[in-house]
C-alpha cells in the first residue's frame, strides 16, 4: 500500500488520445497497420483501453504477463504479439493464448513445433530479422540457407517477418533496410506457400522513412509505443511536429535544503557502481535539494525540469538530488517539483510501487 500522494506520476488521457487518433490517421495514409507497444506503461488499462476504443486492434509486449493481461481484457476482439524472443518455458503458454510469437532460432521453432502438435493446434510465428542493429533476429541469408527445414514444420504458420533499429546500437533504418526485408518477403512467400506474408517493423524511428520519402517499399505494420506516448523519436533526439508531447509529469516532494561542498578526496563509485564526478567549475558550497524520488521510481536521465536553473545533479535509489543555487525561485521544504517525464522514467514509475497514479482526462 503507498502511504500519501507523492511520489506521483500524472498521465494526461486526453494528450494520449489526440496521439493515438493522429497516429492512426498517419498510418492509413501510409497504408500501415499500427500495433500499439504495450510494454512502458506495463499494460495499464487506462491507456489500453484508449488505444482499443480508439479502434487498435493489435498489441505488442515484451513481457507475456502483460499480453496475458490484455488477452483479460479484450479476448479474441484483438491480436497479441510477443516482441522479446519466447522463452522455452513460455511456448505452452503462447501457444494456448493464440499469441503471435518473434523466433530467431531454428531450435525454438522446433520446440514451437512439437509442442504445437502435441497441443492439435498451429501458432502462427513471425521470423525476427537482423538489419544492423546487432541485436535479435535471423540473417536474411541465415534463412534462406535453412528455408527447406522451416519450411518442413508443418505445426507452426509463418505469417511475416519483423525487425527492429536503434534499440541497442542506435542505428537507424534506410529506405534499403525496407527494400532488403521486401526482397526477402518476396523469396519466402511462395516456400511458404503464403501470399499474404507481412514485413512489421519497429518502432518509432521507422517513421522518418514515410515522412522524408514518397515512394516508401510497401511494409505492412508499424510497432511503436515512443510515438503516441510521448510524441517523439529518442533514436533522432526530435519531437514529431504531428503529435503532442508532454503527456507524462513525475511530482516529488523537496525533503531537504541545504548549501553543501562534497568532499572531492578518497572517491569510489556510487552506490549503483557509477563514475562520481565533481564539476570543478563550479564555486561550492551551493543550495542543494533533496526530493523524496530515486532510481527505484524513475530514470535520472529522462526528466525535464522547466526551470533552465536547476540542474539534476544526481540520484540514489531514494533521492533526486538538483543543484537550485541559480534558481531564482525560493524553494522550500515540502515543495513539490514537477517534471516532464521521459521513457525510461515512465517506464520505472509503471514498474514502481511507490509511485501513486493520477490520470487527467
Amino acid at each position: 500500500m503507498v502511504v500519501g500522494l507523492y511520489p506521483l506520476l500524472e498521465i494526461n488521457l486526453s494528450k494520449l488520445k489526440q496521439n493515438i487518433d493522429a497516429l492512426q490517421k498517419k498510418c492509413s495514409e501510409w497504408m500501415l497497420e499500427p500495433v500499439a507497444v504495450t510494454k512502458g506503461f506495463c499494460a495499464d488499462y487506462k491507456i489500453t483501453d484508449l488505444l482499443f476504443d480508439a479502434g487498435i486492434r493489435s498489441f505488442a509486449d515484451s513481457n507475456l504477463s502483460n499480453l496475458l493481461k490484455l488477452i483479460d481484457r479484450f479476448g479474441n476482439k484483438a491480436q497479441y504479439q510477443l516482441i522479446r524472443l519466447p522463452m522455452k518455458e513460455e511456448i505452452e503458454a503462447i501457444i494456448e493464448n493464440q499469441i503471435i510469437p518473434m523466433v530467431s532460432q531454428l531450435e525454438i521453432l522446433n520446440l514451437f513445433s512439437e509442442k504445437a502438435k502435441q497441443l492439435h493446434a498451429q501458432p502462427s510465428v513471425i521470423l525476427a530479422i537482423e538489419t544492423g542493429d546487432g541485436r535479435e533476429g535471423f540473417l536474411p541469408e541465415e534463412v534462406l540457407e535453412n528455408i527447406k527445414q522451416i519450411a518442413s514444420l508443418d505445426h507452426i504458420a509463418i505469417i511475416g517477418i519483423g525487425t527492429s533499429l536503434a534499440c541497442l546500437s542506435g542505428v537507424l533504418p534506410q529506405i534499403s533496410t525496407l527494400e532488403q526485408l521486401c526482397s526477402l518477403r518476396n523469396q519466402l512467400k511462395p516456400i511458404f506457400h503464403n501470399p499474404h506474408l507481412f514485413v512489421s517493423v519497429g518502432g518509432t524511428t521507422f517513421f522518418s522513412l514515410w515522412e522524408d520519402y514518397n515512394h516508401t517499399p510497401k511494409v505492412d505494420q508499424i510497432r511503436c509505443g515512443e510515438a503516441f506516448l510521448f510524441g517523439s523519436d529518442m533514436s533522432r533526439k526530435r519531437n514529431l511536429s504531428w503529435l503532442q508531447q508532454g503527456a507524462f509529469h513525475i511530482e516529488a516532494e523537496i525533503v531537504e535544503i541545504k548549501s553543501k561542498k562534497p568532499d572531492s578526496s578518497n572517491r569510489g563509485f556510487d552506490a549503483f557502481g557509477r563514475v562520481c564526478e565533481i564539476s570543478c567549475e563550479k564555486n561550492y558550497p551551493r543550495k542543494r535539494a533533496l526530493v523524496a524520488i530515486g532510481l527505484q521510481d524513475i530514470d535520472d536521465t529522462q526528466l525535464f525540469f522547466k526551470d533552465r536553473n536547476v540542474t539534476i545533479v544526481g540520484a540514489t535509489s531514494n533521492y533526486l538530488v538538483l543543484d537550485c543555487e541559480e534558481s531564482r525561485h525560493d524553494f522550500r521544504i515540502g515543495d513539490l517539483v514537477r517534471f516532464q517525464a521521459g521513457y525510461g522514467t515512465v517506464l520505472r514509475a509503471f514498474l514502481s510501487p511507490y509511485i501513486q497514479k493520477r490520470y487527467i482526462e
